[in-house]
């Protein structure tokens, strides 16, 4: 529809014959918002299904191989068929018979609906519909006919955006269209290569997406990769594909780069579950209503493809000894020292979390602690505030190595990487693209750029509004030091992909939800918090406090439990940490009302 209520103008439209019931034919359409495919029955009758453009990946010219030996009827000028099948639920066109010296073109237009909208089944099933041309005597003519109908959903594509504006016409490479693709092959349960190949190398084809593969093969490859490699040469962006910690080493390797403003104004970044926690795609998810559940990489993969950047809050992490920028959470006390804990059972995946919370539940802990934060009170005007804050860029300005003010950590030298294995450079056997792969004693690529020994890896990213550690907080900020069972800042709703924490997080909100539960809390109790967090029930179960905040400060005063940040264990230490609000861009499903 346009702006006055009227049914969009088409910009295309041709009569087809059904391939497989000749008596129906087909009026396709393209408009601003999508395909439209109008069945005319013998009888006079009409229905019309719209495919919607922000439900298209991608379509593909081809020619008939002429292998197949299916007959269906072949009309005057062309040809569709939409045929489903109960086994996939999938709108299909089937080639047809093809006589000696058929010089039809094919369109084949590649989509993800949602079936079973507003149930529990929900889900996106692919759709394929083929258009057959052969409104000429020579192949040549068909396939430039073919050709005009692919550039124009090429460019609605590109131009997708709610109000369904259209651009003018680009070429196939309007994101760059080059995309890294990280995978972690020890990730989750160890299936994260046969995961790409299977499933997401069919969707990045299907959507004309180039990409480059890297398999890590040692902690912190992902983070040097990003901190060493010309980055600007993957316009479409950066994926991970593994649990959060892969992310986690992706951010924190473009923060020590220093050109880190311009690299994360650049890139965009994605993830793909293959983790055992994987919150950050259920995050995502979350906030656009899309059905993760029944297939969370396919999900996790129509967001890449779709091309909507959103943008997304970080957090800047301060301890005695380091900083590094989290994108997930900051836990203290018993979710983190089951984070950490849990390791031992990897292998059993993300089930390992609830058996060791049943044996911590037996053997609840206290830890005594100080904690200091700057609460929010009014939200909305937060939010606001922040989203001006983003459109000025004010508070995220480079800043130079001699700037006077500016703070550098200085880290330990990765002397790990001197002695590192080193991998082949190949062609897959399933794309044209180039992959990465890791092979012991491959002697013709090096994976990782040296470090030299002795050299100094600096953490760069935006200046600190927070006083010092060793200095007292504000004396606006609420105060209060007591005996702890837990602390854990969440700025994404879902710290795993069953565990909402924080159910009014928003990726781009500003805000760092913090859940404070003290000592005194009884078992019982704290076993109806554990069992609230799927659902996110767990904040109406008493003694259980969530308060907004724009920064906070952990003092420890005992040693014993875990510091985690993204899964990632800290050094123990005294901690402060600040929201940047909208400092990246990840890649989210455009929401539609």
């Amino acid at each position: 529809m346009d702006g006055n209520g009227l049914a969009a103008p088409p910009i295309l439209e041709e009569t087809f014959y059904a391939l497989s019931r000749k008596q129906y034919t087909y009026k396709v359409s393209l408009t601003n918002e999508g395909l439209h495919l109008t069945k005319n029955g013998d009888d006079g009758t009409e229905k019309t299904d719209l495919i919607h453009i922000r439900d298209i990946i991608g379509c593909k010219c081809m020619r008939n191989s002429g292998k197949s030996d299916h007959c269906a009827c072949r009309p005057a000028k062309g040809g569709i068929v939409r045929d489903a099948t109960a086994e996939t639920n999938e709108c299909r066109v089937r080639v047809p018979f093809v006589e000696a010296g058929d010089c039809s073109a094919y369109l084949s237009v590649y989509a993800f609906v949602l079936k079973n909208v507003g149930t529990k089944n929900e889900k996106r099933d692919k759709m394929t519909v083929t258009l057959r041309f052969r409104n000429f005597s020579n192949y040549d003519e068909n396939i430039r006919v073919a050709a005009k109908w692919k550039l124009a959903i090429k460019s609605l594509l590109q131009a997708r955006c709610e109000d369904g504006t259209i651009v003018a016409p680009l070429d196939d490479h309007y994101l760059g269209n080059h995309l890294l693709v990280i995978v972690n092959p020890k990730s989750g349960v160890g299936k994260s290569r046969e995961i790409f190949q299977r499933k997401i190398v069919p969707i990045l084809n299907m959507a004309d997406v180039d990409y480059d593969l890297h398999i890590t093969c040692m902690q912190n490859d992902a983070r040097n990769l990003m901190r060493t490699s010309n980055i600007y040469k993957w316009g479409r962006g950066v994926v991970v594909l593994g649990g959060d910690g892969l992310m986690f080493e992706v951010i924190n390797g473009l923060m020590e780069r220093s050109d880190w403003q311009r690299a994360f104004e650049y890139l965009t970044l994605a993830v793909i579950p293959g983790g055992s926690g994987n919150g950050m795609a259920k995050s995502i998810s979350f906030e656009t209503n899309e059905p993760y559940n029944p297939d969370p990489i396919l999900i996790s993969a129509l967001n890449i493809v779709g091309g909507n950047r959103c943008p997304m809050d970080l957090v800047r992490v301060e301890t005695l000894t380091q900083v590094v920028y989290s994108f997930l959470s900051i836990g203290w006390g018993f979710i983190a020292d089951i984070d950490i804990e849990s390791e031992r059972i990897r292998m059993l995946g993300s089930p390992r979390f609830t058996i060791w919370s049943i044996a911590r539940l037996i053997g609840l802990r206290s830890y005594p602690a100080r904690l200091s934060y700057s609460k929010i009170n009014d939200l909305e005007t937060e939010t606001r505030m922040n989203n001006y804050a983003r459109c000025t860029s004010g508070d995220f300005q480079e800043v130079s190595d001699d700037e006077p003010g500016s703070i550098e950590f200085g880290l330990d030298p990765l002397q790990e990487f001197a002695t590192r294995e080193r991998v082949e450079s190949f062609s897959s056997i399933i794309s044209k693209h180039t992959a990465f792969m890791s092979v012991n004693d491959a002697p013709s690529f090096s994976s990782i750029p040296d470090v030299i020994e002795g050299s100094e890896v600096w953490v760069r990213g935006p200046l600190s509004k927070l006083p010092p550690l060793s200095d007292p907080v504000p004396s606006d900020w609420v105060v209060v030091e007591d005996e702890f069972v837990m602390i854990h800042a969440s700025y994404l709703s879902h710290i795993s992909e069953d565990v909402i924490i924080a159910p009014e997080s928003k990726l781009n909100d500003g805000v760092i939800w913090l859940l404070v539960i003290k000592n005194g809390i009884s078992r019982t109790t704290f076993l109806q918090f554990l069992l609230g967090l799927s659902s996110g029930n767990h904040l109406a179960v008493p003694n259980v406090e969530m308060i907004p905040v724009r920064a906070f400060r952990l003092e420890p005063l005992s040693q014993g439990s875990h510091l985690v940040v993204d899964g990632e264990l800290l050094k123990h230490s005294p901690v402060q940490a600040e929201i940047m609000p909208g400092i990246t861009n990840v890649y989210a499903r455009q929401k539609f009302s």
